[in-house]
């Protein structure tokens, strides 16, 4: 495989991976925790999130929404090294993309991403202070096909 079918793997992915993606952060222990996240690239679930992440496709970009209170918010405060996993099973793809990840506070990306029927785990909508998100610009990717493994090359 060559980079730039890697590139195209990925990019597929993010906009067909099912509802979820997998984030893995390091507790107080630095043992590995591993959640469900919502993944807000996929086209079908996100349509009105597609030209906001566009302009990432280069860069591979992700981002989360969280609740401030849990748990992976503070882990990340103490560590912010993670690790994200994109797969379809189907087709025996996957991606992996790893790096430090980062709490946002720019009102104007949770603007951005916000979907209105969020409220049900943010009653106070986009201000609300429970309103926490994640950004990813990762260092690391990987890209499993065909039973192979592939680095990809960042530029």
């Amino acid at each position: 495989m060559n980079n730039k079918k890697a590139l195209t793997i990925i990019n597929d992915l993010f906009e067909r991976s099912e509802i979820c993606c997998y984030l893995t952060t390091l507790n107080n222990k630095n043992i590995p925790e591993t959640r469900a996240m919502m993944n807000l690239r996929n086209v079908s679930l996100y349509p009105n999130l597609v030209d906001f992440f566009k302009r990432h496709n280069d860069n591979f970009l992700i981002y989360f929404t969280t609740n401030t209170s849990s748990s992976k918010v503070n882990q990340i405060r103490n560590n912010p090294n993670v690790c994200v996993y994109f797969s379809n099973p189907n087709e025996y793809k996957g991606c992996m993309l790893s790096g430090k990840i980062k709490i946002i506070a720019d009102q104007s990306i949770k603007k951005s991403l916000w979907q209105d029927n969020w409220t049900m785990y943010y009653p106070g909508g986009v201000t609300d202070n429970d309103y926490t998100i994640l950004e990813l610009k990762p260092t690391s990717l990987k890209v499993y096909s065909k039973l192979k493994t592939f680095t990809v090359k960042k530029d």
